[in-house]
């Protein structure tokens, strides 16, 4: 058998390797990482090895494991681990009475654990009406709760309520299929999922759901083609896939993303010459354009495109010189070009 002290720098070693796959947003390896890591603590506690560093990491251990578990939905098994990890700070903070830090991480346990429980009464408490709580409204409710979590930057939450959200939404819009609306809000809950998805790192995860809200909503947009919404809404999935690709390093379909988009913008401006908020996405799919050729290299082609998206809001800015942030766009574009034209 391994030493204590070997045994214990390896599961520090694979509670680091949960952490980066985490950040990753490979979360599957990461909760693989951090069972492999429970399994050693507990092997060194069976054995008589108890003190209170290791039970300090085997609660941390627990705690990544509850908080996976509930950005993956699995809101059943992750109460377990929150309550597995409040226990172990109960024991902790027993054999340290005085040790107000180890106070302050039992009281944050039993919040987690109590913030789980109603999270699951919310969740439960919209599907306990059979078919009328599958409803638009359900939905809309667990919308509203996870950006109030994510406003409070408790985005496993707010990634679970989503989840519960499409669900119902998926649910509605396959009882209907011919339903427009409900088609419109199933990929309105897959872009809001994708997005809180890139903004934890999973960039795969986000793609899947932006490409799927996408596919929706060109089928939308071929239905309803007196609809100029649904265009727009098709210009902006587009704008959203184009920006995680980018983030992939995939400058070839980040371009086709955002080209499809500008064009979808300039039809819609021109026959709509007096909405300002077309005129800025045009200049929005502009800028993004310039940013990926200029980064390619391409310096002529950003510089024409920039110069073109600088006019467009220097136009806005005349319009409406009150507009604060149009003026700061004007002020970016300018140092934007400035940049590409210096030696």
């Amino acid at each position: 058998m391994i030493s204590p002290d070997l045994a214990l720098a390896q599961h520090d070693a694979l509670h680091a390797r949960g952490d980066a796959l985490r950040h990753e947003g490979d979360l599957t390896a990461a909760l693989e990482r951090y069972r492999e890591a429970r399994v050693l603590a507990h092997d060194l506690l069976d054995a008589g090895a108890a003190a209170p560093r290791l039970r300090a990491a085997l609660a941390l251990t627990q705690q990544r494991i509850g908080e996976v578990l509930v950005a993956q939905g699995d809101l059943a098994a992750a109460l377990e681990a929150l309550r597995a990890e409040l226990d172990l700070r109960r024991q902790i903070a027993e054999l340290a009475p005085h040790d107000g830090e180890e106070r302050l991480q039992l009281g944050r346990a039993g919040a987690r654990v109590a913030e789980l429980l109603v999270l699951k009464s919310t969740i439960a408490s919209l599907h306990g009406g059979g078919a009328g709580a599958r409803s638009a409204k359900a939905s809309w409710t667990l919308g509203a709760a996870a950006s109030a979590l994510e406003h409070q930057g408790e985005l496993a939450g707010a990634l679970a309520l989503r989840r519960e959200g499409l669900a119902i939404r998926r649910a509605l819009a396959s009882e209907d299929p011919d339903n427009l609306a409900w088609a419109l809000d199933v990929s309105w809950s897959l872009g809001a999922l994708g997005g809180a998805l890139a903004a934890r790192g999973d960039l795969t995860g986000a793609l899947d759901h932006y490409g799927e809200a996408l596919a929706i909503r060109r089928w939308l947009a071929e239905r309803d083609a007196d609809n100029p919404q649904r265009r727009l809404d098709l210009s902006w999935s587009l704008m959203a896939t184009g920006d995680v690709l980018a983030q992939k390093g995939d400058p070839e379909d980040v371009l086709a993303c955002y080209r499809e988009a500008l064009a979808i913008r300039r039809a819609l401006a021109a026959a709509d010459p007096d909405n300002m908020g077309l005129r800025c996405d045009v200049a929005s799919s502009l800028t993004g354009i310039a940013g990926v050729l200029a980064h390619a290299g391409d310096r002529a082609g950003a510089l024409a495109v920039s110069r073109e998206a600088r006019e467009l809001v220097r136009d806005l800015c005349a319009r409406e010189p009150a507009r604060a942030e149009w003026r700061d766009d004007l002020s970016l574009l300018d140092d934007q070009i400035g940049a590409l034209n210096a030696p």
